[in-house]
């Protein structure tokens, strides 16, 4: 293998995915199985843990899968448990409210807030020091555009686009990816964000009408949505070794979105 290629290889290194069942989670995890590397992955539904294993599988990846809910602590333990050595952390988990900004409860807030905020900063803690030990580690926050911005309702006609709780998690994730990287960088350990644009899933299909869809690809200027493997190649590259010299900083993958 050619030297530069060897750069982007993850062969040998362990990876932990958050929320790898189904949507992003799923595509990245098999992403990091197709560069070479063993999963460890986790979420709260053990049937998409497994057929993402068999998927893995026939990259050659180990894979050890871990129902949990990064949220409760016994649960967090039990991965931290059962993870072994974790070389490359990705922050995956995480879900949207939607629901007008006056109305959201703060047993609301904090319930996405615990998921896509607190819980990556917990599993930092933990996973973190030990990466610090061995002078090499990678951790990547799976943010979004939505933490950049403030939000164009004028792109959702017909629905109330109103998810105040996701938007300022997102944008705190970055934070954590900020205030970690100084502190990590002294050891080895790389922390960046990855911020993807529209892509499909489970939880936005109702609300992506066709009046939605047209309004969406308006503003990309690629002119179509995220795919299932349009973000495996930004996720391996920043859990690669050849990104030892890049942290803080946050991988936007949008088809040109923010662009606008």
């Amino acid at each position: 293998m050619a030297k530069y290629l060897k750069l982007l290889s993850l062969e040998g290194l362990r990876a932990l995915v958050t929320g790898a069942g189904t949507g992003l989670g799923l595509q990245m995890a098999l992403g990091l199985a197709e560069a070479g590397a063993d999963l460890i992955i986790c979420g709260r539904r053990r049937e998409p843990l497994e057929d993402c294993a068999r998927q893995a599988a026939e990259f050659g990846a180990q894979v050890t899968i871990v129902p949990a809910d990064v949220t409760v602590e016994a649960d967090v333990q039990t991965l931290v448990a059962e993870a072994g050595r974790v070389d490359i952390l990705v922050n995956n988990a995480g879900f949207g409210l939607m629901k007008p900004w006056t109305d959201v409860t703060l047993d609301e807030w904090r319930q996405v807030t615990a998921l896509n905020l607190d819980a990556p900063f917990r599993l930092c803690q933990l996973f973190a020091p030990p990466m610090m030990e061995r002078r090499w580690g990678r951790i990547i926050n799976i943010a979004s555009i939505y933490g950049s911005v403030g939000g164009d309702p004028s792109r959702y006609p017909g629905i109330e686009w109103d998810v105040a709780s996701y938007f300022a998690s997102k944008h705190g994730l970055h934070g954590v990816t900020h205030y970690l990287a100084p502190r990590l960088a002294p050891y080895g350990v790389c922390i960046n964000s990855l911020s993807p644009g529209m892509f499909p899933s489970e939880q936005n299909e109702d609300k992506l009408t066709q009046a939605v869809k047209d309004r969406l690809l308006d503003g990309t200027p690629m002119k179509r949505m995220g795919a299932t493997d349009d973000l495996k190649a930004a996720v391996v590259m920043l859990a690669s070794p050849g990104a030892k010299f890049m942290t803080g900083q946050d991988v936007v993958v949008d088809g040109g979105w923010t662009v606008w």
